[in-house]
């Protein structure tokens, strides 16, 4: 009674309210983020690799690799995002597929630095050729390539996301891992991987953008 005369149970609710409401609030705004953050990621790897196609010195080398690594850093959020918006109808190769990309491209983004030294004119070719920085560049591929294949698969499954969105990403890696062996057409399929990649990452982003807008006219 005490309470009900004072308006303290009033203002309990009232403020579970505004918590909620906050809480609803950032949780849009971080799926707006993430969303956006998968479509530049993508655009991006694109431009990087545009920028690096063909001279592995030089300029446009230095800038492309640069925006590939600025990709690969903001891939990590985008795919912690992209997960977070499906993680309830993944099962366990959606989490192992996550982890793997997720530590795969954080790796990636060390080789990256290294080939950026090497682009400006630094002599590196011993950095990865052996030991244990070479030994994690190839982890760091490994991981990304078949981490990135089974989160794909798993956004397919989940059936969250467009089913295109999560065979473009499958296809951009398998594109993207020919490259090694395509000889002097290496360029062409590393950037036909790269565009590939993108345009999984850009439908992802612009899928979590359009729900995340929705649930925000919803409330």
């Amino acid at each position: 009674m005490f309470a009900r005369e004072y308006g303290i149970g009033a203002t309990a609710e009232t403020t579970q309210a505004h918590v909620e409401d906050f809480r609803a609030s950032a949780s849009t705004s971080i799926s707006l983020g993430s969303g956006l953050t998968s479509i530049v990621a993508g655009a991006l790897l694109v431009g990087g690799h545009l920028f690096d196609f063909g001279s592995p010195v030089g300029t446009g080398a230095v800038i492309g690799k640069s925006l590939i690594l600025t990709s690969h850093l903001l891939m990590v959020l985008a795919l912690l995002g992209i997960y977070v918006a499906q993680v309830a109808r993944m099962r366990l190769v959606g989490h192992v597929g996550m982890v793997l990309s997720v530590l795969g491209t954080a790796l990636v983004c060390g080789v990256v630095l290294v080939e950026i030294a090497g682009a400006s004119g630094a002599e590196v070719e011993a950095v990865l050729a052996g030991g244990v920085a070479g030994m994690l560049a190839t982890l760091a591929g490994l991981a990304f390539f078949v981490g990135l294949i089974l989160f794909g698969i798993a956004t397919m499954r989940a059936a969250v996301f467009p089913r295109w969105a999560g065979l473009l990403l499958i296809v951009g890696d398998l594109v993207f891992a020919a490259s090694t062996s395509a000889g002097t057409a290496a360029p062409i399929f590393t950037f036909g991987g790269a565009v590939l990649t993108c345009a999984g990452f850009v439908l992802l982003g612009l899928t979590v953008m359009r729900r995340a807008r929705r649930a925000r006219r919803a409330a």
